[in-house]
């Protein structure tokens, strides 16, 4: 069974620490606490996982993730009995950590739970990133080059779940064919992987960050999970309040696909 199978409902789903470097300095324990205050059953941690010589900025450094894995790992076993703890990666895909092993080798790590997709960006072509395009290229063409990592991501099999797979449209104001098209062939993907695609509630509180579109093309029945990508303790508890507000993942999925940005 997918890992992400096991995320129910009432679990808060997709938190960050203070290792990112873009979220509330606090102890990965506030957190917990604040998921046990709301009654939350599970909470699952996926910060941003770092990579071998830290090539990459907002996100832990390599030197952490043992400390990261380790730390939450302790606080498992504090508080089982009072909410279960899971530990866990988002991380992007690129093809050359992929031939280095690194993925096979996050996968085969005890410690690690799950390991959630979310591209922010993509590799271009062997040690370049999108990030490195003129800004008029990105406007037009980041929306392709992250689908098509989206979709190499998850027909690996290291993953559980694609984070936010709607956000890579975010530089583009008006839906086209082209965003259409992108958005079917990660759909099709995930369907024919059976991996999640996560709703994405921080995602929704940004104009085009969240696209109906895509939601309105996820067939009924289809695996879909709800996060909060929490950076600090506001944000799970304003997200795990909504997220309770509107009910299971069906009904989520019918408010995103119901929602319009254009």
């Amino acid at each position: 069974m997918n890992k992400a199978a096991r995320i129910n409902i009432d679990d808060v789903f997709h938190v960050h620490t203070f290792r990112c470097g873009h979220a509330e300095m606090i102890p990965d324990e506030a957190y917990i606490e604040k998921a046990v205050e709301m009654g939350a059953k599970g909470i699952w941690f996926t910060d941003h996982a770092p990579f071998p010589g830290n090539p990459f900025g907002a996100r832990m450094a390599y030197e952490e993730l043992d400390e990261y894995l380790d730390s939450l790992h302790a606080l498992k076993k504090k508080y089982l009995g009072r909410i279960a703890v899971h530990v866990g990666l988002e991380i992007e895909y690129f093809p050359s950590f992929d031939r280095k092993g690194y993925y096979a080798q996050l996968k085969k790590d005890p410690r690690v739970e799950v390991m959630l997709l979310g591209q922010h960006m993509a590799e271009t072509e062997p040690g370049r990133y999108s990030f490195s395009l003129p800004s008029f290229v990105l406007s037009q063409q980041e929306y392709q080059l992250l689908g098509k990592a989206v979709r190499q991501g998850i027909r690996t099999g290291y993953f559980d779940a694609a984070a936010h797979p709607d956000r890579i449209f975010r530089r583009k104001r008006c839906w086209d064919a082209g965003m259409e098209e992108t958005a079917g062939e990660i759909i099709r993907a995930a369907a024919e992987c059976e991996l999640p695609l996560e709703m994405n509630l921080c995602s929704y509180e940004y104009r085009y960050y969240c696209r109906p579109q895509f939601w309105q093309m996820v067939q009924p029945g289809s695996p879909v999970i709800t996060g909060l990508d929490a950076h600090s303790l506001y944000e799970l508890e304003e997200r795990y309040r909504r997220q309770l507000q509107w009910g299971s993942n069906d009904q989520i999925l019918r408010h995103l696909q119901g929602e319009r940005n254009e």
